[in-house]
């Protein structure tokens, strides 16, 4: 059975995996947010698997933790000023790592069916991802919009294969908690910027995408406030995650490095598709805000 291949993949890899249908997705959680950055306008691409995979049948989804990669320059929170960063650039880029493992499910699947044709989706602009793993069963939405698994909590990224494999046993692993506890708002709370609302972000006001935009407003560059790079908040309290330690550093740290310096130092975090101009904008911004 390929679900029982599928497990065994999962625990042998520490990832969480599931798989689901390829039917188009329901567009109403996407239409409920009025933007959504870094992703195509164009609908039909969001919740249509067969806009990036003709013929497509079914869809393999697995979480993956992160790889921790402390950065050189971090500090101990006793000091101050400080800022913060993200998990985004706290650890290794996860594009490669998540579609090295996707990568290696196609062998051992071509030796049940046969043949396929497939497509590997990470961090994909067109298809919504997110509704993908709760498709698949890898958790639910939190308020925060992020899907929250049973072993991962919030932390974990997905990664996706598009198949033309017509899966007969397909079954999922959706938890027995299947929504946030209703009176809990700890991440709505919690969030310094609003930016969450009942059960949707409001993506305009995210820190996260506020740290990753071209070109700031006086007033969104207010909002990033000692946020160098991403925003863990609605994450780190989240009764879901486990706790982790924030990852603070001195702005003038960056600000003393040039660019190809900067690169180089972050080269293997997710954060350089941004290129370093944004780290030092964003870094001026914290140390303007710590003074």
């Amino acid at each position: 059975m390929v679900m029982d291949f599928l497990q065994d993949f999962a625990l042998r890899n520490n990832t969480i995996i599931g798989a689901c249908h390829a039917a188009p997705l329901d567009p109403s959680r996407l239409m409920a947010s009025p933007f959504v950055p870094f992703v195509t306008p164009h609908i039909e691409k969001r919740i249509n698997p067969a806009t990036s995979l003709k013929n497509v049948q079914s869809i393999i989804v697995i979480g993956v933790p992160p790889t921790p990669s402390q950065p050189h320059h971090s500090v101990p929170d006793t000091e101050s000023p400080k800022a913060y960063l993200s998990s985004l650039g706290a650890n290794a880029d996860y594009h490669f790592h998540v579609k090295t493992l996707l990568r290696n499910l196609v062998d051992p699947l071509k030796s049940i069916y046969g043949d396929f044709k497939y497509k590997l989706l990470v961090d994909s602009s067109g298809l919504d991802e997110r509704t993908l793993a709760y498709r698949a069963g890898l958790g639910f939405f939190g308020r925060n919009g992020l899907i929250i698994s049973q072993k991962f909590g919030s932390r974990f990224n997905i990664g996706c294969m598009l198949t033309s494999i017509s899966l007969d046993d397909i079954s999922t692993n959706i938890p027995k908690v299947q929504h946030c506890p209703p009176q809990c708002r700890q991440c709505i709370e919690a969030c310094p910027t609003n930016a969450l609302e009942k059960d949707y972000l409001r993506a305009e006001r995210c820190i996260s995408y506020l740290t990753q935009k071209e070109e700031l407003t006086p007033q969104e560059s207010v909002l990033l406030h000692n946020q160098l790079y991403g925003c863990d908040i609605c994450q780190n309290v989240c009764p879901f995650n486990t706790p982790e330690k924030t990852v603070a550093i001195h702005p003038e740290d960056w600000l003393v490095m040039d660019e190809a310096t900067l690169t180089k130092q972050y080269a293997h975090t997710a954060m350089m598709w941004r290129g370093a101009t944004i780290l030092h904008r964003n870094a001026k911004i914290a140390k303007k805000s710590l003074t």
